[in-house]
């Protein structure tokens, strides 16, 4: 009887420490599986980001193909064109004409002209930027500012900090198209009076552009929700460009009501 007793015993503590075993085992290896599933979500999530990357990089180097072949159409082919209208027009001289009227006409259409003929080349200019591929990225945008300046009758100034290194072409452009819309946005949406934009390379391979503006501009706050709404397209190419460029951007607003956009790159020459 009490043999059968001990038996009972060890059976009982036998099989409590195989249950426990046990449960162990399945704690162990629900925790592996779990590690696994996370691990296999990280991976979706890197590929995701990457493969989004990609098609984001793919959207806006189309978008740079196709400003340079409209920029080359409307510089070679429309712009020819109406040079030629122009030589033409050159050759009647108004001693020619007795009407009065249509010497008017005619001085009025060499005028138009003339206004269409820079039109084109300053929009063929916007579209592609030729001067960023010799000269690089202050150039293009001390060239950009100074005819601004000049149409909008706006106050547009630049400083530099030191040597502002070359680095990419095509990361010069996008960071240029980036400067380009947010002073668009400045011009359009901020009545801002006075513009200055101020680059300064950090370090070897940082570069910092500061916007500051006297105009009614957006918090940080602002612009982060305007990037998750159905307005702000301009807004979003900027974000997409930056995450193309791995930098970033905030907006503030200093206390002598001068508001400052901060861009920062990281370069690679």
């Amino acid at each position: 009887m009490q043999l059968a007793e001990i038996n009972i015993s060890w059976l009982f503590i036998i099989g409590t420490i195989g249950m426990l075993l046990m449960v162990f085992a399945i704690i162990f290896f629900v925790i592996i599986h779990q590690r696994r599933v996370i691990n296999y979500q990280l991976e979706l999530k890197k590929v995701s980001e990457e493969q989004q990357k990609k098609l984001t990089q793919a959207a806006v180097q189309s978008e740079e193909t196709e400003r340079k072949r409209i920029s080359a159409e409307l510089h070679d082919d429309v712009g020819a064109l109406l040079s030629s209208v122009k030589l033409y027009l050159n050759q009647i001289q108004p001693s020619n004409l007795n009407d009065q009227s249509k010497v008017n006409i005619l001085n009025n259409c060499k005028e138009l002209l003339n206004d269409t003929v820079q039109h084109v080349r300053d929009l063929s200019s916007n579209l592609q930027p030729a001067i960023i591929k010799d000269f690089g990225l202050l150039s293009t945008l001390q060239n950009f500012c100074d005819k601004l300046s000049h149409s909008s009758g706006l106050k547009i100034s630049i400083t530099a900090q030191g040597a502002i290194n070359r680095f990419e072409t095509e990361h010069e452009l996008a960071v240029f198209r980036i400067l380009q819309e947010l002073t668009n946005n400045i011009i359009k949406h901020a009545n801002a009076q006075t513009i200055h934009f101020s680059l300064v390379h950090k370090n070897s391979n940082t570069l910092q552009i500061f916007i500051e503006h006297n105009g009614n501009g957006l918090s940080q706050e602002e612009f982060e929700q305007k990037l998750y709404s159905m307005q702000g397209l301009g807004l979003k190419n900027i974000q997409n460009r930056l995450n193309i460029l791995r930098g970033n951007i905030h907006f503030q607003k200093g206390n002598d009501s001068m508001y400052t956009i901060s861009v920062q790159i990281p370069v690679v020459a």
